[in-house]
């Protein structure tokens, strides 16, 4: 194995293990799980033939819970004290004073990063899949359960990526969180009175302005691509980014957002980490 592989690898895993350390991200995934119990055993408590039609894809609502809202804060929270907290604790200095390359930190810490949040996908999707297997019987449409959870790990890469690039940038892991935070609901909610305006004033352009936002492709992909396995589609028309859906021709398009922003705000955080001087512990 060459050098450079094995010194990404190693960082990869020291970051893998320390964000499996940190309180309020396992506090979120916590949040998560307890999310996709809780689903299936209330709808245990709901009419049989009320649930009937959606039974064989019941593993669908499992893979939209968390993707809406939770998903995107979990990733953030990652990304954000993913190189932030290396200069709060000084290890900073000791990474960067090594035979290591900027880059293969750099990408170590950022796969490190990816690999916990596609690790945290497949243990909630395997478990929106088996629960209401074990609940109502064998589930069909498994081909688009695959894709929703791939999507899942697409979608997550946005906030992700913005919360490595605040945390890089900003060097504080809370004050990257809050900030990386601030970014998602002010989105969030800029997308959600774009639409309730472009209804009113039966104005196209502003859905076309609000599908510039981060949010756009983030939150509605999983919907987008779990919406086909669904009885008669996924008839959501609320305004909300969490209760939309992405035309199938759009999805492309949301795709490329997803790559665009995540490239934009990876790049932004390594021309930070490469241009400046190793620094002293934050304080």
């Amino acid at each position: 194995m060459a050098p450079e592989a094995r010194a990404i690898i190693t960082i990869a895993g020291y970051e893998l293990k320390k964000t499996l350390a940190r309180k309020r991200v396992l506090a979120i995934v916590a949040l998560i799980f307890l999310l996709e119990v809780s689903i299936y055993l209330i709808s245990t408590l709901l009419p049989r033939s009320f649930i009937a039609p959606f039974i064989p894809v019941a593993w669908a609502v499992g893979l939209l819970a968390p993707a809406g809202l939770l998903l995107h804060i979990l990733a953030l929270t990652v990304g954000s004290a993913s190189f932030s907290e290396e200069y709060e604790l000084g290890t900073a200095d000791y990474w960067l004073t090594r035979p290591v390359s900027t880059t293969e930190y750099f990408v170590g810490k950022v796969a490190g990063s990816a690999v916990f949040m596609t690790l945290i996908i497949a243990l909630y999707s395997v478990l929106s899949l088996l629960l209401p297997w074990f609940i109502y019987g064998p589930q069909s449409k498994l081909e688009f359960y695959v894709l929703g959870a791939s999507s899942s790990i697409l979608a997550m890469l946005t906030f992700l990526s913005i919360g490595i690039a605040m945390g890089e940038i900003l060097r504080r892991s809370m004050l990257a969180t809050i900030t990386s935070a601030a970014a998602f609901f002010a989105s969030f909610i800029a997308e959600f009175y774009l639409n309730i305006v472009s209804r009113i004033n039966n104005d196209p352009s502003l859905i076309e302005l609000s599908r510039l936002l981060p949010t756009w492709p983030s939150i509605r992909l999983v919907s987008s691509v779990v919406a086909e396995a669904l009885p008669g589609g996924l008839l959501l028309t609320s305004p909300a980014p969490i209760a939309g859906t992405i035309p199938a021709p759009e999805l492309g398009t949301a795709v490329a957002s997803i790559s665009m922003y995540a490239a934009i705000f990876l790049a932004m955080a390594h021309a930070r980490l490469s241009r400046t001087d190793v620094t002293r512990r934050a304080t």
